[in-house]
């Protein structure tokens, strides 16, 4: 039964490091691996017509199987990669020769013998790495099933993380990450909050490298008497995805307090895939509008020019797996060009609609920051805002001053996967 809930999910396990698996990795040949197992009722594997069927659940075609094939000839032990790129789409199995702990062997009608995992631990043949939590895993590729979408600020969206208690240990490390994965939203307390500061935090997290963009690796977000941006002003700044116009937005936002003293600024944040969610249920006809419709995004100013059309939320299967919203570099202008006047009609009522959910206090999160607070935000899922505050012309940032910058997700993702692994 164990093998048989963990059957399969094939490129998406990582290997332990005993048994078989670690005598392959020093070279032993497919036929002396492991200690064989002539297993019989559910745990058998047989040779079907259309391939061969592992443990009486899974099936893998015969071309498949070919591709599968971890046997030092067909699979790099460093490298954990396929060392061929043959086209196996006409090789048929001919034999299931043994059922092994982790692997079953297989001859081919190509004359080579080899292995294909039969359980997550062999699903490398090397056996170089033990498996993942699966939690983490599809945390990581974003699964709405192990993401919690929240309406409203529970203690538990809000809960606050100590920096050096999460430094301290890979295990603290994991929970905070996983905990941003799951939410799309994570708050740090007492990180170090000089100027500049925000790089040394994130190779503090190692989530790094940087990602780099118009605004640099740093940006610094405060007063400007003629800003280049609507966050340099001191209006309230609507909930949005940052930097829509790309064509990959930023995904993980790392939002860092340097100091907050003026009246007024209070950070807020909002779930989109909730607010969407929700008009899934209830208006199919407006979620049809939001994943179809292309819009596009303008920005340009002095030094830039960057555009693009997307639609407000796009899917990945059935997930939900991004939403690209920035109400104030929407280019209206093209949108009136590239749809008619009943398309756009009905595409404003639903984007009004879900503007509504996401601008509803009751539904975000807000918090006045503090000198070393540390925000990290899913850019993809969750949007972020200011209110107003109050300053003075001739103050130009020192008393409000806030730092970002961005990591691509793959990144954390790596950091998340690579604790598991080590």
């Amino acid at each position: 039964a164990g093998i048989a809930k963990q059957m399969y999910r094939v490129c998406r396990y990582l290997p332990g490091t005993s048994g078989a698996a670690y005598r392959y990795r020093h070279g032993t040949t497919c036929q002396q691996l492991g200690t064989t197992r002539h297993l019989s009722g559910l745990h058998q594997s047989t040779l079907e017509e259309r391939g061969v069927l592992i443990d009486g659940i899974q099936l893998v075609l015969h071309n498949e199987s070919r591709y599968l094939c971890r046997c030092s000839e067909c699979f790099g032990a460093t490298s954990n990669q396929p060392l061929h790129t043959d086209d196996y789409s006409d090789v048929k199995i001919t034999e299931v020769k043994e059922v092994q702990d982790h692997f079953v062997s297989l001859l081919w009608d190509d004359g080579h013998t080899g292995i294909i995992p039969r359980s997550d631990r062999g699903a490398y043949g090397n056996g170089y790495k033990p498996t993942p939590s699966s939690k983490f895993y599809d945390l990581s590729l974003r699964k709405n099933s192990v993401q919690t979408f929240w309406e409203s600020p529970t203690g538990e969206v809000t809960k606050r993380f100590q920096y050096e208690t999460v430094i301290s240990s890979c295990e603290k490390t994991k929970e905070f990450l996983a905990h941003f994965m799951e939410y799309g939203l994570a708050f740090l307390s007492n990180t170090p909050h000089q100027p500049d500061d925000l790089l040394q935090i994130l190779k503090d997290l190692k989530v790094t490298p940087y990602w780099d963009n118009m605004f640099g690796v740093l940006s610094k977000v405060s007063f400007q008497n003629d800003p280049t941006n609507q966050a340099f002003n001191n209006q309230r700044l609507a909930a949005h995805t940052d930097m829509p116009y790309y064509t990959q937005t930023p995904s993980v936002y790392f939002f860092h307090c340097v100091a907050n003293e003026l009246e007024g600024g209070e950070s807020f944040w909002s779930d989109t895939f909730s607010s969407v969610q929700h008009i899934r249920e209830t208006d199919p006809d407006m979620f049809e509008l939001l994943t179809s419709v292309q819009i596009p995004f303008r920005q340009y100013p002095k030094e830039w020019h960057m555009a693009g059309s997307y639609p407000t939320v796009e899917l990945m299967g059935d997930d939900i797996y991004r939403v690209r919203d920035c109400c104030f570099v929407i280019d209206t202008f093209k949108f009136i060009q590239d749809y008619s006047p009943d398309i756009r009609a009905r595409w404003w009522q639903a984007y009004r609609y879900l503007r509504q959910l996401m601008e509803n206090p009751a539904r975000s999160v807000q918090v006045k920051l503090e000198g070393g607070d540390l925000v990290v935000i899913d850019n993809w899922r969750v949007q972020h805002g200011r209110n107003a505050f109050s300053v003075s012309k001739d103050d130009q940032g020192g008393r409000r001053a806030m730092e970002v910058s961005y990591i691509e997700w793959s990144h954390v993702q790596n950091r998340l996967l690579k604790m598991e692994s080590d």
